[in-house]
């Protein structure tokens, strides 16, 4: 009140209080509707960031990080958008005349593709396609396969080797947990040259041996 009328005597408009959260809402009985935004309120709408916001409280993903310890969620998203392009290609071929020569072809690329990829298990039909799943990648991520591969004891402890240079992939040091390992590239997974972690777990299984002794 002294505020106001202190502002009205010396000439100066009264400040213009903050705005309330109520402000947003339509004042008449229609509890719960909200007014249309201002021009100004839409451009910050658009900054905020709800992508985050949904898939931090996605408690399937956040499963599927924390197993496989995927450290960017990035990563998740882009298989998932795989598996669903596969679905709708085999949707698509599904649709297609069984002796159609085109839908022949196109599924027996796409069958060798994946089994190269080590997505499926075969190469007989488009059932285990239908299946693949996000996991799937997951699986075949190079963290992932050494422990398959009786490397390490478990995904946390690859993640760490793996990074730490410990492992290759025929000739070349592999430091990237998140590679995608396939058939072929499976058979080529071992320890890198002079891996101090391999002759640890060499000398605890009592595997040492010759060459090994000599630094190799």
């Amino acid at each position: 009140g002294g505020l106001k009328r202190a502002s009205r005597a010396a000439g100066v408009a009264s400040p213009t209080p903050p705005a309330s959260p109520r402000h947003l809402w339509a004042p008449s009985g229609e509890r719960g509707t909200m007014r249309k935004l201002k021009h100004h309120e839409q451009k910050l709408l658009k900054k905020v960031n709800f992508y985050d916001w949904k898939t931090t409280n996605n408690v399937k993903e956040n499963k599927v990080l924390r197993i496989f310890h995927i450290k960017d969620r990035e990563d998740y998203t882009k298989y998932n958008k795989l598996a669903r392009r596969i679905e709708q290609l085999v949707a698509a071929l599904r649709k297609m005349k069984p002796d159609d020569a085109d839908r022949i072809k196109m599924t027996q690329i796409l069958l060798d593709k994946l089994y190269s990829m080590g997505l499926i298990r075969s190469k007989q039909s488009l059932e285990d396609v239908v299946s693949i799943k996000t996991s799937h990648f997951c699986i075949r991520r190079l963290s992932t396969v050494v422990v398959k591969n009786k490397f390490c004891p478990n995904i946390g402890e690859a993640v760490k080797f793996i990074e730490g240079g410990h492992f290759r992939i025929g000739p070349d040091i592999c430091s990237n947990p998140a590679l995608h390992v396939t058939r072929d590239m499976e058979d080529h997974i071992t320890w890198a040259t002079g891996s101090k972690l391999k002759r640890v777990i060499k000398e605890f299984n009592d595997e040492l041996d010759d060459f090994d002794l000599l630094g190799n």
